[in-house]
């Protein structure tokens, strides 16, 4: 299928569905145990039209960047966006360089499309140095747009500050329960900014699955709550999202979700009426504007 995709004003362009690739190939050490699987399901999501490929240097140790790099065998590679991110012990001037380099060579590309900051630098590393390599890296052609991850409003605007290029995102753990990113203020600056928020877990790794209080707009749309979740999602100005799956029966079922778009009303019903809604999460919960340290 064609998945639709989100636009920002500088010409970056995210399909609204991408696959997450955490926890394939392990989780922070490779496990080699299922990647026949793991191959097989990334193959299945391009197959049936998913573009957007989420990975990081940490998942599985690197090893999640090498699964992908055999699963993309044969695809045509200038119709893939890859995202991969540093972790924030590597974002010296020429850690970034060198975490770069060692994800491009466990992918097998010459470039990646998305390079995001997967946290706020560690403690002692300076903003400004690591935003320097960053837009370094743009201007030499390895990362096409850059972006950061698990970001307060106050930690992306410190890292738009001190670059010279177009932050395209913020990902962060966002759904119909967990929202964290409405209370800090996430969506309203990604709306009113122009950035990409990039919603992981939208099914809340399947809790939301069976939720009561999706099944009477499900039945409305004739649709699975698990579709509704994922729509209420996209039909929000600027918001996309990513899931990790395995198995072809979930995915088909997600990418269900975007036939169609909820109404307004609908949207905002779900915002306001969800029952046991969380203003914070549980995953990576967002840094606090007073942890950001002088630059």
């Amino acid at each position: 299928m064609k998945i639709p995709t989100k636009r920002l004003a500088n010409g970056f362009e995210l399909p609204v569905y991408g696959l997450g690739l955490w926890q394939m190939g392990g989780r922070w050490e490779a496990d080699r145990s299922h990647d026949e699987r793991e191959v097989t399901a990334i193959r299945a999501a391009l197959e049936r039209g998913v573009t957007h490929l989420d990975t990081a240097e940490v998942y599985g140790d690197g090893h999640a960047e090498e699964l992908l790099a055999r699963a993309v065998e044969g695809f045509d590679r200038s119709k893939l966006t890859v995202a991969t991110k540093v972790s924030g012990v590597h974002q010296s001037y020429d850690g970034v360089k060198r975490a770069l380099a060692a994800s491009l060579e466990r992918l097998r590309m010459d470039y990646v499309d998305l390079y995001l900051l997967h946290e706020f630098p560690a403690p002692g590393l300076r903003i400004t140095d690591t935003m320097r390599a960053m837009d370094a890296l743009v201007d030499e052609g390895l990362v096409r747009h850059i972006g950061v991850s698990n970001f307060s409003p106050a930690r992306l605007a410190a890292a738009q500050a001190a670059s010279a290029h177009k932050l395209a995102c913020n990902q962060v753990h966002y759904n119909v329960q967990i929202r964290e990113a409405e209370r800090r203020g996430v969506l309203a600056q990604c709306q009113s900014e122009d950035v990409m928020l990039v919603a992981y877990r939208p099914m809340e790794k399947g809790a939301l699955a069976g939720a009561p209080a999706l099944e009477a707009l499900a039945r409305k749309y004739n649709k699975t709550p698990t579709q509704i979740a994922i729509n209420w999602l996209v039909s929000q100005d600027h918001v996309v999202t990513i899931a990790k799956t395995s198995r072809v029966d979930h995915l088909e079922e997600n990418l269900g979700a975007l036939d169609f778009a909820m109404e307004p009303d609908d949207v905002e019903w779900v915002r306001s009426e969800f029952p046991d809604q969380k203003g914070a999460n549980g995953a990576v919960p967002l840094d606090h504007p007073g942890d950001v340290a002088p630059w």
